[in-house]
Formats: structure tokens, C-alpha cells, sequence
């Protein structure tokens, strides 16, 4: 398993944790498999202790009385999740039917990210851009150095955040801008 760099003394991210007190010392009892990415904490409101796994393609949360409870509480989750023979749909119990291709298992409940296209609204993109899609374009076009750390830490996933700000730069020279609406 790989922790979370910000659990990891001597790292930056790790003085930064530490300095905003959202470092608590634990050491992952569970066996999680070498790929999967693990962090723990306090949550703020309520302050309900958490443990957060990051198997390939899925994030499993767990909370409990303690961070040790939280994290077998999450372990439960995994073993679940690779012992069932997934259905996946788009629909999650008790929630409303997700169209940003996220999955869940009808099973078991088992989550995973980008399992199916996005499904969009026609003509979804003849619309000025929003603030946060400015920023956004705007770190793309502008922010050559966290493009190149974000395409060596995702390689795969390079011709899609190329691809987004095609259709970004697309729509603001057509568009334009939306104006700010927090007057």
C-alpha cells in the first residue's frame, strides 16, 4: 500500500498537514494491496475519525469510533467489493441516477469512477463558460508546470485534459464568459 504524502514525514505536504493540525499519527493495520492508496484523519463537521482507500478506479471510506475501526470498517468494503460479480448501473440506491459515467454495483454497492461514457445534455456546451471553467481553462493554458507533474502522474488520462481544454478554449472564443451573478 502507498500512504498518502501528507502522512509522510519529511515531506512538504507532510509539514503543511501538520502545521493546519490535520495530521493524526496511525499506522494501517489492514492488508491493502501495493497499488492502493490509503489515508486517515478526523472529519471536520462532525469530527467522525475516516479512513479513505484508493484501490485502481474506486474510493472506499470508512468511519468509525476510532481510525483503526474506520479503517477495518473499509477493509470490509474491499474484501466485498472484489469477492462479487459486479452488475454495474448508473443508478445509486437512494441517490438519483449519475450521468458523469461513475458506476454502481447493484450487488454490492461498490463504486467505480468513469465506467461508462458521460451522458450530456444536448447542446450542453453552447453556453458561456463559468467562472470555474475560466479558472480552469486558464490553469490549462497557463500552468505548463502542474500539465506536465499532472501527465506523469496520469498518463492515461492526458488526452482527455487535453481534450477538455479544447472544448473549453471552443467555447470561450464563441461564448465568452458568464457574467459573475454573485451581486
Amino acid at each position: 500500500m502507498r500512504i498518502a504524502s501528507h502522512h509522510v514525514p519529511g515531506t512538504p505536504e507532510h509539514d503543511l498537514s501538520s502545521m493546519l493540525g490535520g495530521n493524526a499519527k496511525y499506522e494501517p493495520e489492514c492488508a491493502w494491496p501495493s497499488d492502493c492508496t490509503v489515508q486517515w484523519g478526523h472529519g471536520i463537521i462532525p469530527a467522525v475519525p475516516f479512513f479513505e482507500a484508493f484501490p485502481a478506479g474506486t474510493f472506499i471510506r470508512g468511519e468509525g469510533e476510532t481510525i483503526a475501526e474506520a479503517e477495518r470498517q473499509a477493509f470490509a468494503q474491499y474484501l466485498q467489493d472484489i469477492a462479487c460479480n459486479h452488475v454495474w448501473g448508473r443508478f445509486r440506491p437512494g441517490s438519483v441516477t449519475y450521468t458523469n459515467g461513475a458506476a454502481f454495483c447493484r450487488k454490492c454497492g461498490g463504486f467505480r469512477s468513469r465506467m461508462f461514457p458521460e451522458i450530456r445534455d444536448l447542446g450542453w456546451w453552447r453556453k458561456p463558460l463559468s467562472d470555474m471553467e475560466a479558472w480552469h481553462l486558464k490553469s490549462i493554458e497557463e500552468n505548463h508546470e502542474l500539465g506536465a507533474i499532472m501527465d506523469r502522474k496520469y498518463p492515461a488520462d492526458r488526452e482527455r485534459r487535453a481534450r477538455t481544454g479544447r472544448v473549453l478554449r471552443l467555447r470561450f472564443n464563441v461564448f465568452g464568459k458568464a457574467d459573475d451573478d454573485s451581486d
